[in-house]
């Protein structure tokens, strides 16, 4: 070390500042190589292929049959309570994240027949209030009732929104 720093003549001072700067080289040079193996290392090939099934079996339905194949037969009360849950689990990706409303809760699928129904009835239905359901009434007065349930996004009020909400409640004659 002291015959190079004679050959290139820096003084003890230089050769320190020289020595660092070449260590934070090093030092970042290493950082920026395991950054690399270490992201190549990730892209490993992961074979997906089995969650996706997995989560796609789950998704469709098949939950309980999921449940049965998973549980102990002699845990009899435990399996039983994990079947109730399993099955709202299921209920719930049924209906997709569609929150029903305390009004829905009431009304069966295809129950009011929007040519005869009353104000009254009309209520009941998701997002109709008592304004929309008198709108409903003279658009059905004025045009001799809906030939389609999809017709009654013609009223004022009503939008495709609106009517996803109400279309599994109501129905034509």
């Amino acid at each position: 070390m002291k015959q190079t720093l004679k050959y290139f003549s820096f003084t003890k001072n230089e050769a320190k500042i020289i020595l660092f700067i070449v260590i934070v080289l090093l030092a970042g040079f290493s950082i920026k190589y395991i950054k690399y193996l270490s992201s190549n290392f990730n892209k490993s090939s992961f074979d997906y292929s089995k969650s996706e099934e997995m989560f796609g079996k789950l998704s469709s339905g098949s939950i309980n049959s999921f449940a049965n194949d998973t549980l102990n037969q002699n845990d009899s009360v435990n399996a039983n309570n994990l079947k109730q849950k399993l099955q709202t689990v299921e209920d719930s990706l049924k209906t997709k994240g569609k929150k029903k409303s305390k009004k829905e809760d009431n009304l069966k699928p295809k129950s009011i027949n929007i040519n005869t129904a009353t104000k009254e009835i009309l209520i009941t239905l998701p997002g109709v209030g008592e304004s929309t359901s008198e709108k409903i009434i003279k658009y059905r007065e004025s045009h001799k009732g809906f030939k389609k349930i999809e017709h009654i996004m013609k009223v004022k009020g009503i939008g495709k929104k609106k009517f996803e909400n109400m279309k599994e409640y109501i129905y034509v004659e």
